[in-house]
């Protein structure tokens, strides 16, 4: 089929935010255009490549055996003075180029179209179309609304200026390992020593190998630290197959992701989870909600009745961000059309604000701090009950006094940790 002059959404990037939305996009009727600047999907890997089952179950993916290179039990928190928690939650360790081919491919069974090497160098908006040029100055896309699911660089936020204050960064820094022991958990390390604000981990793949990786805010200092952790946990003997690592949005989505036909989708809006950083079931949650709102903007589904609308009013004008409104301009794709994706993410993502001011008092907490927090903890986390829970707020104001509101500040983010809230 031949490509139409303009398409209704071109994605920028086939992650999974990108290959999410494309296939939403695609299976609701819409002419979509999914862009790569790499020649091969899924290639480089950034990530640790954790997805729980709840994720998959959430977006109804069934994976083929080959994108998937390890079943695991839960994720085992292990505090400095080694003892640990467990949450039991099951979940995959994927490869994760291959799962982001099979994305691709499924989004192009939906009816998008998939063009690689093709990086966006330039966007330009007039009379309600973008006009897209990339890396091949003699190629050029046009689209009615553009999907920015580009990762933390954020094209549109480089080309269009929408959020000149951008988010909070860590590094993450990892390898990929051989002859790991492992007992079918994720482990991530609480060791402020070798992670400032940050953690390490161990997350098992096939055959005995495994990412050993972490995340911290000193960039000049993960290496090291990384090194360090390989040689305290005794596998400086083991191969290193490869290393590899980026960095990560941590301080929750940016103030715009939306404007007059854009919206903007995993990472490029700031959407990892709040502790542990992980962004794959947010990617393709956003990814489906961003092409969700294009839809219904598209299709001028009827605005709310009153009472079910929130309005903000300032400057004399109101903005509604709840439903489709249809707009003075007559753009289908107008910023005012398209504020319903903010309220969808506010609607269905954790509370990012207070989770992130919680997961910096987590972090501002000594390792003999964290070793009490973790005795407080019953082994295994998941489905705690009431009188749990009182036993934990007991101990906290014994051990910590006036800091226990810290403490439940901290450990509510900690709880965000599981799939069912978006943790991986």
């Amino acid at each position: 089929m031949p490509d139409p002059a303009i398409y209704d959404v071109a994605i920028i990037g086939a992650g999974p935010a990108g290959c999410s939305a494309a296939y939403s996009s695609a299976k609701a009727g819409l002419s979509t255009l999914l862009l790569e600047e790499h020649q091969r999907v899924g290639e480089p890997v950034h990530c640790g490549e954790c997805l729980s089952l709840v994720a998959t179950g959430r977006m109804n993916l069934q994976l083929p055996p080959e994108t998937i290179a390890c079943r695991v039990r839960g994720i085992r928190v292990v505090f400095p003075n080694k003892a640990s928690v467990i949450w039991r939650e099951e979940g995959l360790v994927l490869d994760k180029h291959l799962f982001e081919q099979y994305l691709a491919v499924r989004c192009m069974g939906a009816g998008a179209s998939l063009k690689t090497g093709a990086r966006v160098m330039g966007m330009k908006r007039e009379n309600g179309v973008w006009t897209l040029s990339t890396s091949n100055p003699s190629v050029s896309f046009r689209a009615r609304a553009v999907i920015d699911c580009s990762g933390y660089e954020a094209a549109s936020t480089k080309l269009t200026g929408l959020n000149p204050k951008k988010f909070d960064m860590v590094c993450g820094a990892q390898y990929l390992m051989e002859d790991i022991p492992q007992e079918g958990m994720i482990d991530f390390y609480l060791w402020p020593r070798l992670a400032p604000h940050g953690y390490l981990w161990m997350i098992p793949k096939r055959n005995g190998s495994a990412n050993v990786g972490l995340v911290t805010n000193e960039y000049a200092n993960a290496q090291r630290y990384l090194k360090q952790f390989v040689q305290e946990m005794g596998w400086h003997g083991k191969k290193i197959l490869r290393p590899f690592g980026g960095m990560i949005p941590c301080s929750g989505p940016l103030s715009r992701i939306y404007s007059d036909g854009l919206l903007l989708a995993g990472d490029a809006a700031g959407f990892t989870s709040p502790m542990f950083e992980g962004g794959t079931q947010l990617a393709l949650k956003s990814g489906e909600m961003a092409a969700l709102a294009l839809a219904r903007a598209k299709s001028g589904v009827p605005k709310p009745e009153a009472a079910d609308i929130d309005a903000i009013t300032e400057d004399g004008k109101t903005t509604y961000v709840a439903g489709f409104h249809p707009t003075p301009s007559g753009d289908p794709f107008s910023s005012h059309a398209l504020s319903e994706y903010e309220h969808l993410c506010r609607e269905e993502f954790p509370p990012y604000e207070k989770l992130v001011r919680g997961k910096a008092k987590f972090y501002s907490f000594s390792e003999p701090e964290l070793n009490a927090i973790g005795s407080m903890l019953p082994s295994e986390l998941v489905n705690m009950g009431p009188l749990a829970k009182a036993s934990i707020a007991a101990k906290a104001l014994a051990r910590f006094g006036p800091r226990v509101l810290d403490v439940r500040d901290a450990l509510d983010t900690f709880s965000y940790s599981v799939g069912e809230k978006y943790g991986w």
